[in-house]
């Protein structure tokens, strides 16, 4: 909590606590460089250590400076102080619509008419710039001290061409959420319209349409009920005035108005059926920080001191269409207004009553006392909001869709449990409203990271499948199961198909086929059949496969060709002589004519038949196809054997010697 008469950010002197919300406390401050009263917002030290609530805290004063309109509350300045942020905006002095319902009950048609209508004047000026309010409702609608409403807290509004988003998460008071808010879908200023009805739905009544023990029940109801219509809490609502609240409460955006103008148009009809009214709004103000939500950004209010109403019915709201001044009453009118001056004595009665009650709050020193934040994490909503007022604590409800907590159970608290805080202080506690669910997200031709990437990001389960394809690229996405746009529940899984790339076959074995064979056996593989090579042989049937490429067994894609080559009847010639010829001589010259050969030995005695042909086949000179095998034999010598002889025996006398030649 700010002190009195503290500076903030050099140049922000506080004067006063206006009240309490469920991200900042509202302060009366002095501009010292400007000189003038204004209301500084100041964001909970707890919630400045999260990125993504100073993010939106942020994004509140970017979405709003913008905004100049005499029924929006104007922002003047941001930045950064004693380790938080703060907003400094216009300081409106009155009291919040929600004030006046509680403290003077349903109001006329025509008043509440004419305040609705200020209300969507501001949201169109919104809208035009792109901005979507997403949490309007009386409590951030002031009556200012001439009667004009002022729409204020646009701490959750959106860009539409931000990409801030809180996935799954509703913020917002529940008894003023669009059923798509509810779901935790994406908003659109149809969810403005639908909030601006529920205000005038209960500007007639006195009453919100849907209300529970828990923000998840007034969820679902918002969701799944329909609503009564005005009148039937209210007689004095006429059928036309039923049919514009309940058009503009339909669950279908589409089935809503169109725009602010439209709307504004619908009750601008209605209104010229009712009759003038009667009625005055008093502008007593609503004490500092009383009648808070929990969870309710409260809106700057009047504080002590401030000029009550002075009886002049406010400027735009009171008047009768016509503007007849003047006119005799008739007796019910007069008595209506003699009520209404006794309410309006009350009212000022419990003014000064409250008014001395916050002289005594403001001066009574502030309590320092520190509580311990208890875990609340697995309770139900309303066993956790006790157990935080118990403390001493303000339960915040966030509803978050939780594909694994049971709906309406607390699942994180913020500050966490075992926190040492201020008593008083709000703690935000997230409660599950299951599932939930949205529009499954195009991922097609996306690659499969993108697409797994994108699906998981909006809480969806994606699971691969390849599947071949001649028309998407490999890698991307060809279809989802179920197909973009369906809705789902978050968590639920979705089929991706990727393209694997063309289809691949296996490639037949056409080898040994003829050809026409293996042209139709390819065209079956959905292949086609390549270059054709034309081999002359004597060796296989002309037309038969002798060879195929890519072999048996590769794989090729649908379409593929494979390429043959096919024998051919080769064309006879004479056979050369190489009988008598050396073995490489007689292959040279068989082979240049075309020939095959083939080698065998044939043993020879003859020492110079060794290494040279003794024999041919086919012989010389006779006709052979063209690539046909001639049979050559090589002579091997072989040294001849010699015959062996017996020699007689002899005696081992020496023979005589022969005779003496004669003369």
């Amino acid at each position: 909590m700010v002190e009195p008469d503290t500076i903030v950010d050099g140049r922000y002197r506080v004067l006063s606590r206006l009240g309490s919300g469920g991200m900042a406390d509202v302060y009366l401050a002095e501009d010292q460089l400007l000189g003038r009263r204004l209301a500084v917002k100041v964001l909970h030290h707890h919630f400045a250590e999260d990125q993504e609530f100073v993010e939106r805290f942020r994004r509140e004063a970017s979405s709003a400076a913008g905004l100049s309109h005499p029924n929006i509350v104007g922002i003047f300045d941001r930045g950064e102080w004693d380790g938080t942020y703060y907003i400094a905006m216009e300081y409106v002095p009155g009291r919040s619509l929600k004030a006046l319902v509680r403290e003077e009950g349903p109001l006329e048609p025509v008043v509440a008419i004419d305040i609705v209508t200020q209300i969507l004047q501001a949201a169109k000026f919104a809208h035009a710039r792109g901005v979507i309010h997403r949490d309007l409702k009386p409590h951030n609608v002031i009556l200012d001290e001439e009667g004009r409403a002022r729409v204020t807290d646009f701490g959750i509004a959106q860009a539409g061409a931000s990409d801030m988003t809180l996935t799954g998460s509703i913020m917002g008071t529940a008894q003023y959420l669009s059923p798509e808010q509810a779901q935790g879908h994406a908003v659109s200023a149809a969810s403005d319209l639908y909030s601006v009805g529920v205000i005038l739905y209960e500007l007639l009544t006195g009453a919100v349409p849907f209300d529970g023990d828990t923000a998840v029940a007034i969820a679902f109801k918002q969701v799944s009920a329909q609503p009564a219509p005005p009148s039937a809490a209210n007689p004095a609502v006429p059928a036309a005035l039923d049919g514009v609240v309940l058009r503009a409460l339909a669950k279908d955006p589409a089935a809503r108005y169109a725009s602010a103008d439209e709307f504004i148009a619908a009750l601008r009809s209605a209104r010229e059926l009712l009759p003038a009214s009667t009625g005055t709004i008093s502008a007593t103000p609503l004490a500092a920080g009383a009648d808070m939500a929990p969870g309710t950004a409260v809106n700057p209010i009047v504080p002590t001191g401030v000029a009550l109403s002075t009886g002049v019915p406010p400027s735009g709201l009171l008047m009768a269409p016509d503007g007849a001044a003047g006119e005799r009453e008739d007796p019910d009118a007069a008595a209506r207004k003699r009520r209404r001056r006794q309410w309006a004595v009350a009212g000022a009665v419990v003014a000064a009553i409250l008014a001395l009650a916050l002289v005594l709050v403001l001066t009574r020193p502030s309590s320092t006392e520190t509580v311990s934040v208890p875990s609340v994490t697995g309770q139900s909503e309303a066993a956790a909001s006790a157990a935080l007022r118990q403390a001493g604590l303000v339960s915040v409800p966030a509803l978050t869709a939780n594909g694994t907590v049971p709906s309406g159970t607390v699942f994180a608290e913020t500050p966490p449990a075992g926190s040492i805080v201020g008593k008083g202080t709000h703690v935000t506690i997230s409660v599950s409203i299951g599932p939930g669910s949205s529009a499954l997200p195009n991922v097609v031709g996306l690659t499969t990271s993108q697409a797994s990437a994108k699906l998981k990001s909006a809480g969806f389960a994606p699971v691969a499948e390849s599947r071949a394809s001649s028309t998407v690229a490999s890698g991307r996405v060809i279809s989802t199961d179920p197909p973009a746009g369906t809705e789902l529940e978050a968590g639920s899984q979705v089929r991706v198909v990727t393209s694997s790339g063309p289809a691949q076959t296996t490639v037949p074995d056409v080898v040994g086929q003829s050809r026409a064979a293996a042209e139709a056996s390819l065209t079956n593989a959905k292949l086609t059949t390549g270059a054709v090579t034309l081999q002359e042989t004597t060796e296989q049937s002309p037309g038969t496969v002798l060879e195929q490429s890519p072999p048996a067994g590769a794989s090729l894609t649908d379409g593929g060709a494979v390429a043959l080559t096919v024998a051919q009847a080769s064309k006879e010639i004479a056979v050369p002589e190489v009988v008598g010829a050396a073995r490489a001589a007689a292959t040279n010259a068989l082979e240049r004519a075309g020939f095959k050969v083939k080698t065998t030995t044939k043993t020879t005695t003859e020492q110079p038949q060794s290494g040279v042909v003794l024999t041919q086949s086919p012989e010389a000179g006779s006709r052979a196809g063209k690539g046909s095998t001639v049979t050559i034999a090589i002579g091997s010598y072989s040294a001849p054997t010699t015959p062996t002889t017996t020699t007689p025996t002899t005696s081992s006398t020496p023979a005589p010697p022969p005779p003496a030649a004669s003369g």
